[in-house]
């Protein structure tokens, strides 16, 4: 057999390949290659439809803060630092990393970072320390009660994140900026 290609292939611009066996093992290669693409394409979709769910959740657990946190009256300030006033009911958001929130109070297994973007709803003002009561009296209220929304908070020290329900923590108000 003649191993040179035929002039009439040659003319078609067609490539002959080898044999049946290479033939084979390119068209498996190709099999592999759409799967592993339309494996990719349903784990994109997937996540792309579990971020969707969680943000539409944040957004309802936004809107529901709202309309219920304030009457249009002004509380009193719960608290007062650098010539910033924190009420009660005010939607606030961590504006700087300001430590961490312990599994106590997040019901999580790890510790999650509080840093920048987190929001909750301030309940209440909290004094430093209740056993010294002398103090307490006359020092203003820095520490405040916050009912965090639903929403993912990295865990402390690793690359992971973790999506949390509600729940309520204290912070030093001076990691936190009022949200208009």
């Amino acid at each position: 057999m003649d191993s040179q290609p035929s002039k009439n292939s040659e003319r078609n611009g067609l490539i002959r390949l080898p044999g049946k066996r290479a033939r084979k093992v390119l068209g498996w290669l190709g099999i592999v290659i759409g799967l592993i693409g339309v494996v990719s394409i349903v784990i994109e979709r997937r996540t792309a439809a579990r971020q969707s769910d969680v943000l539409r959740r944040q957004a309802a657990s936004f809107r529901s803060l709202e309309t219920g946190g304030r009457d249009g009256s002004s509380a009193p300030a719960e608290a007062l630092w650098e010539g910033r006033a924190f009420r009660k009911g005010d939607l606030v958001r961590i504006a700087e990393w300001g430590g961490t929130f312990k599994p106590q109070e997040t019901g999580s297994p790890d510790e999650v970072d509080a840093d920048y973007g987190h929001t909750g709803r301030l309940l209440s003002g909290e004094r430093r320390s209740k056993s010294d009561s002398a103090t307490s009296s006359t020092e203003p209220v820095q520490i405040v009660r916050i009912r965090w929304v639903p929403q993912k908070w990295k865990i402390n020290g690793q690359d992971r994140w973790v999506e949390l329900g509600e729940f309520e923590a204290t912070i030093h108000v001076s990691y936190l900026e009022v949200v208009h």
